[in-house]
């Protein structure tokens, strides 16, 4: 039997790709699954037709109701196991093809964060049906199977009220932060999100510093409101006054950094200070009302990123504080979970920025209308931009 190590999320879903198209049946048992409303990655390789039993925990509701139906669209393929001694915890995934059998067995849940940013440690086991480890999995399945029990409607009602309530009430540990782990995550609710946006005022980060959403400075709704009531009196970024200019770039004391900060960019703010009207030529074809495409923020992120100096850090930050509806911010504090969101790949390039545009774009809270509740209005006409509250793992501290 060969057996191989599987260290990350996309070795986990290469591994499920091969062993799915390779099998003619196969058996899940597992703590908790998600679909992420049909579009997880990992869902997406599942082929339900050869699913012959799925066993499925449903411990501290973590499984997802979407899931179960879907499971349960064949007869007599799932089966619950909602009553155990302990936790059920098992996480094995099963093929077979003839007399040969491939399973996969580790730390790895059928999630959508265990197939893009959980770290996972989990065996491809490649053999034939007679070998011990084989016998031992098909035999622990069989008693699995055996002590689960069938999906009814009753129970599925009763059980999505209790999944919906487990979600509303996750529980963040104190310096930990906000675990974004796909944009398929982030395709929720407008409700939803402003309630992860808001759920992040007085989050502690590592370095004991609180996030402020709202609020005066230091705070997200200051620094936007400064930068949008300086736009909105002068939208002609040389005539802006120099603090002003110094707000947008992040740095000087009308900023707190949030957002990111051009401080270590010194040849951008040489630029800045000394020929404004360079960055002003393509920050001010960035209209502060009309809707703008993909296409044409393609054509002035290029124009900006274009000019020696101004990187895409820099360009983004002038973005996302002049349109906060919608730019996200590419900075330091916020980098290492937007790659999350990119399924393990950072945010470095102007193509990699525009693809996180699009599914930003693309989420339900992002096409919602404009709440007429006057508080979410200006979470609302800000949420792109405030997406950074939720990823930010370090914050320059004010000065």
């Amino acid at each position: 039997m060969n057996t191989t190590i599987i260290t990350n999320p996309n070795a986990l879903l290469d591994a499920f790709r091969r062993l799915m198209e390779w099998s003619t049946d196969v058996d899940l048992c597992i703590a908790w699954a998600t679909s992420s409303n049909g579009q997880g990655r990992h869902w997406k390789e599942l082929d339900l037709d050869k699913v012959q039993r799925a066993i499925v925990g449903t411990a501290f509701a973590q499984t997802e109701p979407d899931a179960l139906l879907e499971l349960n669209q064949k007869a007599d393929r799932l089966r619950l196991m909602i009553n155990s001694t302990g936790t059920f915890h098992p996480k094995v995934i099963l093929g077979r093809r003839g007399s040969k059998m491939r399973a996969i067995v580790g730390s790895a849940n059928f999630t959508a964060a265990a197939y893009t940013s959980n770290t996972e440690l989990s065996v491809l086991l490649d053999g034939v049906s007679h070998d011990p480890a084989f016998k031992d999995i098909e035999g622990f399945i069989e008693v699995q199977w055996a002590n689960g029990v069938e999906l009814n409607d009753e129970w599925l009602a009763q059980y999505t009220l209790t999944w919906n309530e487990a979600k509303r009430k996750k529980i963040i540990v104190p310096g930990a932060r906000l675990e974004v782990t796909s944009v398929t995550d982030l395709d929720m609710t407008w409700s939803k999100y402003f309630e992860v946006i808001k759920s992040q005022e007085g989050r502690q980060l590592t370095n004991g510093y609180r996030i402020r959403v709202t609020g005066g400075a230091p705070s997200y709704f200051e620094e936007l409101r400064l930068a949008q009531a300086a736009f909105r009196r002068e939208p002609r970024f040389k005539k802006l006054s120099k603090e002003e200019r110094d707000l947008m770039m992040g740095v000087g004391r009308a900023s707190s950094g949030l957002l990111g900060s051009m401080r270590p960019a010194r040849e951008a703010r040489g630029i800045v200070k000394r020929s404004p009207e360079v960055v002003g030529a393509v920050l001010d074809r960035l209209p502060l009302d009309a809707p703008v495409t993909l296409i044409q923020a393609t054509k002035l992120l290029t124009a900006l990123t274009e000019i020696k100096g101004i990187k895409l850090g820099v360009a983004t930050r002038f973005f996302a504080v002049k349109r906060p509806d919608l730019f996200v911010s590419i900075n330091n504090g916020s980098r290492p979970q937007l790659a999350a969101l990119q399924c393990g790949r950072e945010v470095r390039t102007l193509p990699q920025y525009i693809k996180l545009l699009a599914d930003v774009w693309g989420t339900e809270w992002h096409q919602s209308k404009r709440p007429a509740d006057k508080i979410e209005a200006i979470f609302w006409d800000r949420r792109a931009a405030l997406l950074d509250a939720a990823l930010y793992e370090q914050v320059i501290q004010p000065r």
